[in-house]
Parts: structure tokens; C-alpha cells; sequence
């Protein structure tokens, strides 16, 4: 009963800055929602000789949404968001979170993504599942993002504003970057925890949404910082560029080394998208810096894509590519990698068809290329070409 009642004191003081009484409101009910996507692919890789891989596979990913409101007669509405992951997770609960809107705007409590990731607007993708900017499957162990996904799905307070001639600001605050509700066990039930990884952090964004005649336009920024609590973060080996005539990997010339991590890591974005006639046009563009809290540590990541759709059928192309600024050092040294990944990009290239309500069919190829010389058991190295058909269900 205790942590029943904690639950709910900040939703009571957020109801107190709006005039007026409760009323005698339908209690809240949970309905049922969600997702189901499947699908089969086929690869052709190019990865470094001795590599012998299963060339094709069945995969799925989902999750169940329980969601409910209310909203009283001094028109405050109150609700929750709980996910099931579709599949055993480490996040088994994804999002969870409650919410208070009103003529004030949208406050949300508990792990959710960031303002910043929310409001962010990027290229389109042309199938469902697959996606070069921000995908639901990996099938080579490589994703980019121009998401600012710092926080991800850590615990926070978000506040969005009402939306004013196009425009809606965002921000959130994240007191521990490594708690996370959903994910945490029975820590949500302890003190807080010792400082460790990226705390006190904070999220600030804005976004326009409009349409001028048949032209909808839609654009964002978002920018989030936070302390990095780590004394030393491992940067990885350092190679000397010579290769091994046996198994054509570099040779380790020093060993894994550690550095202080005394930055502040932050990260920033910015996206547009533009529809006309069945058109979408879209792009994204994100840069981390310090991750960390790695001085120089840095990645940057853009994407663009066109999509068209006209009735049930939707058919497109999208392309991202992110870029990785290493720093490798020893002691003050600054070191060489040559088997560090600077680079890796990806393509796809597809098309759908709603077949019902909530019921799409989807097919294409992705190709993703890298410079990595060497694969592991999760991570194909160079190109690869990935065939796949599926079908996605929301309900």
C-alpha cells in the first residue's frame, strides 16, 4: 500500500496547479494494443574468408500495449502506458510510464524515451521492421540512428507544451541515465544508487508541424546533455596495421587501454520531413559528442529517404550512414587503430501493401557495408545484401 500511495503524490501535486474539483469520473480501464511483425530473410555477404555463417533465418518482434485514461470534469485527464516485449527481454516491461494533459500541456512519469527523441522527425522508411535510420532488426548486428537516444528508455519527468501555430517545445529531466523501471528488478524500491555512467541529465527540444495546401511539412531539433560518472573507460586495442598471413587479421601491437572519462557527454539533432501527392521526402541528422566522457569520443549520423504511396501500395528508398571519431590513447599518447570501425552505411530499398485493417505485407533488400575486417558471432564485417518478405499487424 506504501508504494501505492508514493506513486501517486506527484500526480496529485500536478492536479493542483489546475482550477477546480475532481469529479465522480469513470475509473480508469486498461484496453489491449500492439504490434506483431515477422519475417524471413536471405543473406549474400562478402564477410572475410573462414567465416561460416547460416545464410538465412525467420525472426519476429512485437509488444503488447495496455493503456487506459480518464478524464475528469475539470478536464484533467490522467492515463497509463505499460509494454510487454513480445519476446524474453532484458527489458521484459519496455515502456512504462503514467501521464497527467491538460490546457497546460502533457507531463509524463516514468521510463519512456527523451523530448528529444519523441519529437524527432527523419527520413521515411519504406517497408515496416526494416529501416536504415532507427530499425526494429538488425540483420547484420549493424543500426543507425539520428535519434538522440542518450536516455533511451531510462526513468524521467518529459513535459510537452500545447501545440501553438505549428510549434511544440519538450523537455525532459533524467536523475540516474542507468535506472530504468522496467528493466531494474526490485531497485525502483531501494536508495538511490551510487554515481555510475551518464546521470542528471536533461533533454531540450522543439518541433513544427504544418500543412500549406497540399504541402505537409513537419521539422525538429532536440539537444541533451548529461554528467559522466565513470573514472575510467576502456577504449579497446590498438593495432599496427600489419596484417597476419594466417588469418588475415590486424596484429595487436598494445594492449586494451584505459582513460579518464571527465567530459560531459551530449548529443544533437536535426530532421525535417515534406509530403505532397502521395510523396515523402525526409531526412536526419544527429552528433554525439564525449561518449563516455571520452574527450574527442565522438559519432555523427545522417539519413535520407523518399517514399511514395498512393492507396493501399507504398514503395521507397532510404539511406543512413554514421561516422565514428575513436579516440585512442595511452596515458596522453594518442594512438592508431586501423581496425577500428570509422564508417558503416546502409541502404533499403522496398515496398508494402495493406492487405486489411492493420494487416500489411512488406518486401525488399537492405545492404550494409562497413570497414570492419573481421566479423564476430553478432556483427558481420564489410557487405552484405539482406532479401526479405514479412508481415506486419498492429492491433
Amino acid at each position: 500500500m506504501k508504494k501505492v500511495i508514493l506513486g501517486t503524490t506527484a500526480l496529485v501535486a500536478a492536479s493542483a496547479f489546475v482550477a477546480g474539483s475532481a469529479s465522480a469520473a469513470d475509473k480508469i480501464k486498461l484496453g489491449v494494443g500492439g504490434y506483431m511483425q515477422s519475417t524471413y530473410f536471405y543473406q549474400s555477404a562478402d564477410e572475410p574468408s573462414g567465416t561460416n555463417r547460416i545464410p538465412d533465418k525467420m525472426t519476429q518482434e512485437g509488444e503488447i500495449f495496455f493503456t487506459g485514461s480518464t478524464t475528469l470534469d475539470n478536464g484533467l485527464k490522467f492515463g497509463a502506458n505499460v509494454q510487454l516485449e513480445a519476446y524474453t527481454s532484458g527489458d521484459q516491461i519496455d515502456e512504462t510510464y503514467v501521464f497527467i494533459e491538460g490546457s497546460f500541456g502533457r507531463v509524463l512519469l516514468g521510463s519512456e524515451d527523451s523530448a528529444g527523441y519523441l519529437m524527432h522527425y527523419t527520413s521515411p522508411s519504406p517497408v515496416p521492421m526494416f529501416s536504415a535510420d532507427s530499425a526494429n532488426i538488425y540483420p547484420t548486428g549493424q543500426g543507425n540512428t539520428t535519434r538522440p537516444n542518450m536516455f533511451a528508455d531510462k526513468d524521467k519527468i518529459t513535459y510537452f507544451t500545447p501545440r501553438f501555430a505549428g510549434f511544440q517545445l519538450g523537455a525532459s529531466y533524467v536523475p540516474d541515465g542507468s535506472a530504468e523501471t522496467g528493466s531494474s528488478g526490485a531497485s525502483q524500491y531501494r536508495a538511490p544508487q551510487t554515481e555510475s555512467g551518464v546521470d542528471r541529465g536533461w533533454s531540450a527540444a522543439a518541433n513544427y508541424v504544418n500543412k500549406f495546401g497540399g504541402v505537409n511539412v513537419a521539422a525538429s531539433a532536440a539537444y541533451q546533455k548529461a554528467s559522466v560518472n565513470n573514472s575510467i573507460t576502456t577504449v579497446g586495442a590498438t593495432y599496427t596495421g600489419a596484417v597476419s598471413t594466417t588469418t588475415g587479421a590486424p596484429i595487436v601491437a598494445v594492449a586494451a587501454t584505459t582513460v579518464a572519462a571527465t567530459e560531459d557527454q551530449s548529443e544533437y539533432s536535426f530532421g525535417a520531413s515534406v509530403g505532397f501527392a502521395g510523396f515523402t521526402l525526409g531526412a536526419g541528422y544527429s552528433r554525439d559528442s564525449n561518449l563516455g566522457g571520452v574527450k574527442d569520443n565522438d559519432s555523427k549520423a545522417w539519413s535520407a529517404g523518399l517514399k511514395y504511396g498512393m492507396g493501399p501500395w507504398a514503395v521507397g528508398v532510404q539511406y543512413s550512414k554514421t561516422t565514428y571519431d575513436q579516440v585512442q590513447r595511452q596515458g596522453n599518447n594518442l594512438l592508431t587503430n586501423t581496425n577500428t570501425l570509422d564508417e558503416q552505411d546502409t541502404w533499403v530499398i522496398g515496398g508494402q501493401y495493406t492487405l486489411g485493417p492493420g494487416i500489411t505485407a512488406f518486401g525488399g533488400v537492405q545492404i550494409d557495408d562497413n570497414n570492419l575486417v573481421s566479423s564476430t558471432a553478432t556483427r558481420m564485417a564489410d557487405r552484405t545484401s539482406t532479401f526479405f518478405v514479412g508481415t506486419a499487424l498492429s492491433f
